[in-house]
């Protein structure tokens, strides 16, 4: 079969790979659209010590299941399935408690398994999840970073909230779509892309626009500033600007992860008294959810997509870390 392999720091390559075989309890899925993540940028940007190669990235993936290991129900041969990539333990403490995303045990697939950038792969039946026939495939490939959406709007934002989202790729955008789910009052967005701003705004957000955000929501909120700041950019102006805008005994969700560190104001924090919390990925209720409301057609996707077949994956990943001409990039066999 043919697969997308990653072999270190911008390099991507179509190699034959052997086909997939499936171990007890486990299921194989033909891939039908594997959409490309910000995490699989950051693997094929710079070397990073969580994404190993040679890797078969992909876990936004959508397809059908076309072989069975022993032990799983005959009658799944032919679903049409969603991946639902982290996989957990379930006998650890945050497991019991219901935190499968940060099991410490806890595997993703197109991390530490063989990912979707592949025409076919095995993954435990319990990852695969049927998916109505009516959502189209790129659709279907939003239900992982919504489930993110849904993850930290569900915890952050309260019927009344006045919200930042600072990025508007894909993640920024959902964060912004179901922040107002959640009953936020304006959902603000920043993002240097004008494209993106606008896909933003479709959403029902109000983008920020000229150079100066901050004076801007500052004019908007009469300098008492946002009661949730979502970044879902992760750098350190991006953090920094959070901690200006957000208001006395305000929250932060930190999300992106454009770099790996910088400063932080320890000053802001605690003479504001704001509420900073980390996240990663999402569990099972949020990729329940998430799943119902792409079922229901809740997230207007109009010009999101570019589908490119894997054979042109090293350029998409290019074209996706070098410009901003592409907004979700799509990979089919």
């Amino acid at each position: 079969m043919k697969a997308l392999v990653y072999l270190g720091p911008r390099v991507m390559e179509l190699q034959d790979a052997p086909d997939p075989q499936p171990g007890t309890g486990e299921v194989v899925i033909a891939t039908t659209a594997a959409a490309v993540c910000g995490s699989d940028l950051h693997g094929f940007r710079e070397a990073s010590p969580r994404r190993i190669p040679p890797l078969i990235m992909g876990h936004e993936v959508v397809g059908a299941i076309d072989e069975l290991g022993d032990g799983v129900d005959p009658d799944r041969i032919g679903a049409r399935v969603v991946l639902s990539p982290i996989l957990s333990c379930g006998t650890c403490e945050a497991c019991r408690d219901g935190r499968t995303n940060v099991c410490p045990n806890g595997r993703l697939v197109g991390r530490e398994l063989t990912g979707g950038f592949a025409s076919r792969f095995a993954v435990p039946a319990s990852a695969a999840v049927p998916i109505a026939s009516s959502v189209p495939d790129d659709l279907a490939t939003l239900t992982e970073p919504l489930a993110n959406a849904v993850h930290v709007t569900a915890r952050s934002v309260r019927s009344g909230d006045d919200v930042l989202v600072i990025g508007a790729g894909p993640i920024g955008v959902l964060m912004a779509r179901m922040a107002l789910e959640q009953g936020a009052r304006t959902v603000y967005s920043t993002d240097p892309v004008p494209n993106r701003r606008a896909f933003a705004r479709a959403q029902g957000a109000t983008p920020l626009e000229g150079g100066d955000p901050e004076a801007a929501l500052r004019e908007t909120t009469d300098g008492r500033g946002v009661d949730v700041v979502i970044d879902a950019a992760g750098f350190e102006a991006t953090w920094a600007l959070g901690f200006r805008v957000v208001r006395p005994g305000g929250r932060i969700e930190a999300v992106g992860l454009g770099t790996p560190t910088g400063t932080v104001d320890f000053f802001a924090i605690a003479g504001k008294e704001i509420q900073v919390t980390g996240s990663f990925a999402w569990t099972d209720e949020d990729f329940a959810r998430a799943l119902a409301l792409i079922e229901a057609g809740a997230i207007d996707t109009s010009g999101w997509f570019t589908l490119m077949p894997l054979a042109e994956g090293q350029r998409a990943f290019e074209e996706l870390v070098d410009t901003t001409d592409r907004f979700k990039v799509v990979l089919t066999p």
